[in-house]
């Protein structure tokens, strides 16, 4: 599993069904949009500011971006804690 591409693959989802473009959402989060397109392909990691940022444009709490990302995490048998 790759959690560059799953988190660009929920910030793209979330973007979406809101219908915003990408223009849309980095100005909003106050992000660069070169950033929010490398982060949507996978290319880059959001630190978690801005992923509070992504989060705030979005009006929802971080945990909302974080968690589905955390139980696809959680999915890998060989970066399970403990194992």
């Amino acid at each position: 599993m790759d959690i560059k591409k799953v988190t660009g693959d929920l910030v793209r989802q979330k973007r979406v069904a809101k219908e915003w473009t990408q223009e849309k959402l980095s100005s909003e989060a106050g992000i660069n949009n070169r950033f929010l397109q490398k982060i949507e392909a996978g290319h880059r990691m959001p630190s978690l500011l801005t992923l509070f940022k992504i989060a705030t444009a979005f009006g929802v709490a971080p945990d909302k971006l974080v968690a589905p990302i955390w139980k696809e995490w959680q999915k890998e048998p060989e970066i399970q804690p403990n194992s």
